[in-house]
């Protein structure tokens, strides 16, 4: 509607010009004119806009939503996440209690995800990751003969693998993912069943509308002899042009606003957790024992583009540790060997990343 009354005024404008040029030959009466007639022109203009954007407001804002880059998933991540000095206490009838200090928990993670096959409604591809964790305790100011807290400041810990991803589009806006991979996570590169972990996830989300999308999903893993199970709901919704509300229950929550198409911030809260394997780590119990640990944590991100298709990223942020034990591998927390407190800790973290060219989403 707005285009067409662009047109008409455009028309009736030139018709106007021609017909002032006849009948008026003195440059000066015809300027003086010209200048009223543009005026009335532009005022005739921006009351059709207006009366435009009463009219069509809706039809309006999904165009604007339309010429907006959405959110872009990253292919390949490279970052840095930092717990700084959290106090630290055990607890354990065979093993002793200890207090100490980590004056260092830091986490490196580079990954990168390949696709593979890209046909009109559907795509696979693999993602191949690498992690190394390392803490550092104070052991100059709090020297312990603890064995847990000595392997921990002397090993570096790996977490290394590879999943497939499988994505199809179906009938009325709907879509499928298929995720599955095998990882190895330990102080050591050995595999075996208290080293590895062996999952498969699957969602399947719907637009009930331009603005919102709903799904259901499940996660299950097989990780150090352990078999972990739950269901996942997915809700995402446009709350305006700039608010969006992205939940994953029970994993994360949280509410991003795009300032513009360069800078996105994230308020978040995420329950994240890590297990590794431990080799010999206890002078009495020469066996592999998993370490486990489970945080509630609250993040502000901003990510800022440095290229159309190269980011950078700044979280900071809080957590709340929810578990920590040492046990044998398959074992719950009501079975560890060793209970471990941990205080909580600020969060850092630095990342670069890649996301898909903007052109693809034109």
């Amino acid at each position: 509607m707005i285009q067409a009354s662009h047109h008409s005024v455009s028309a009736l404008t030139r018709r106007s010009f021609q017909s002032i040029d006849r009948k008026y030959p003195d440059w000066s009466k015809k300027k003086m004119l010209l200048y009223k007639l543009l005026l009335n022109r532009l005022m005739k203009t921006f009351l059709y806009f207006a009366l435009g954007l009463m009219m069509s407001s809706a039809s309006l804002a999904q165009e604007i939503d339309n010429l907006i880059t959405p959110y872009r998933p990253k292919i390949a991540e490279f970052s840095m996440e930092t717990l700084r000095e959290y106090d630290t206490s055990t607890s354990s009838e065979s093993f002793g209690s200890a207090d100490n200090e980590v004056e260092r928990d830091r986490l490196i993670k580079a990954k990168i995800g390949i696709p593979f096959l890209i046909k009109e409604n559907w795509m696979f591809g693999i993602q191949l990751k690498y992690y190394q964790h390392q803490f550092t305790l104070d052991l100059e100011d709090q020297p312990t003969d603890y064995d847990l807290y000595l392997h921990l400041n002397a090993k570096k810990f790996t977490s290394t693998g590879i999943r497939t991803f499988y994505q199809r589009d179906i009938k009325d806006n709907q879509q499928l993912r298929l995720i599955g991979g095998a990882e190895l996570k330990s102080d050591q590169i050995k595999w075996n069943a208290n080293t590895t972990k062996y999952f498969i996830s699957s969602t399947y989300t719907w637009q009930r509308s331009s603005r919102t999308q709903i799904g259901t999903g499940f996660v299950l893993n097989q990780v150090m002899g352990r078999t972990v199970f739950y269901p996942l709901f997915i809700y995402e919704k446009q709350l305006t042009p700039r608010w969006t509300l992205d939940l994953t229950l029970p994993k994360s929550a949280a509410i991003r606003y795009r300032a513009n198409e360069r800078n996105f911030i994230t308020a978040s809260a995420d329950i994240r957790g890590w297990r590794y394997n431990l080799t010999n780590a206890l002078e009495d119990s020469q066996r592999d024992l998993t370490l486990r640990k489970v945080d509630l944590q609250f993040s502000l991100s901003w990510e800022h583009e440095l290229h159309d298709w190269l980011w950078f990223g700044l979280d900071i942020g809080y957590t709340k540790n929810l578990q920590y034990h040492l046990a044998n591998p398959g074992d719950s927390s009501k079975d560890a060997l060793i209970d471990i407190r941990s205080k909580d800790a600020t969060y850092t973290k630095f990342s670069v990343f890649i996301v898909p060219p903007r052109k693809f989403y034109r």
